[in-house]
């Protein structure tokens, strides 16, 4: 007799009440927009897993992974695509960036999705390029409380995680009024877009532990959700595209 094992289908994620709905916009759509500005010639990916982001880039660009499982057709008309399949916190210590004066015009924060990963991407990031460049960081916009866990295995119950990047937001919220911080409602978990970077800003950096005691071991459901959104007005995808 042939024995059969059911396997449990994953919780799939809906959205809460407390949560303001997003767009039918994608957050690929608003990247793509981004990406054929005229001054975005340099592309820097990180978390590129499946390639399906890099997949649509036509600028040259940098992707950055521990573990590659690719999928997509990421091999297009891009002049210079380079794969780089280690940490980022390895990958910036590095400098290969600066060896090579691989100055980036547009980065795309999507790695590990726990706050002091991400903290530390878009210092990295920033530090990278220039006060012209954009930094643009997914799974921003929770749609329930359970999403935002710092349980990195939520994926293996959930159809979605987020994690707590919410609280990159936060933190550029309270340090750094000098950036222009959009949060872009886009399908399905949010995108900040943040412009006027200070490359050589250190704030961020110099109040890093005191970021951690913050906010690190903080609940979404503490504050509600609307302590989150309550501090910024939501930007349709469409009408930010509008404004490139």
């Amino acid at each position: 007799m042939k024995l059969r094992f059911r396997k449990d289908k994953k919780k799939t994620a809906t959205r809460h009440p407390d949560f303001p709905p997003m767009s039918e916009t994608g957050y690929l759509e608003v990247l793509a927009a981004l990406e054929r500005q005229p001054s975005v010639k340099r592309y820097l990916e990180i978390g590129s897993r499946s390639g399906t982001s890099i997949a649509r880039v036509n600028c040259s660009y940098i992707a950055v992974d521990p573990e590659f499982a690719i999928k997509a057709d990421v091999f297009n008309a891009a002049p210079q695509m380079m794969f780089f399949q280690q940490t980022s916190d390895d990958f910036f210590a590095s400098d290969v960036m600066g060896a090579m004066n691989w100055v980036p015009d547009l980065a795309f924060i999507d790695g590990m999705h726990l706050f002091e990963y991400a903290l530390r991407d878009f210092i990295n990031a920033e530090r990278a390029m220039t006060k012209d460049g954009v930094i643009c960081l997914h799974d921003v916009c929770p749609f329930d409380y359970e999403m935002t866990t710092r349980d990195a295995g939520a994926l293996d119950r959930l159809t979605a995680w987020t994690g707590d990047v919410w609280k990159v937001v936060m933190a550029l919220l309270d340090l750094r009024p000098d950036l222009q911080l959009d949060i872009i409602a886009a399908r399905k978990t949010g995108l900040a877009c943040v412009r006027n970077l200070a490359p050589t800003s250190t704030v961020l950096t110099d109040n890093y532990d005191a970021l951690m005691a913050k906010y690190r071991d903080m609940e979404l459901e503490e504050i509600g959700a609307n302590g989150f959104f309550g501090r910024f007005d939501l930007v349709a995808p469409e009408t930010f595209i509008r404004s490139l």
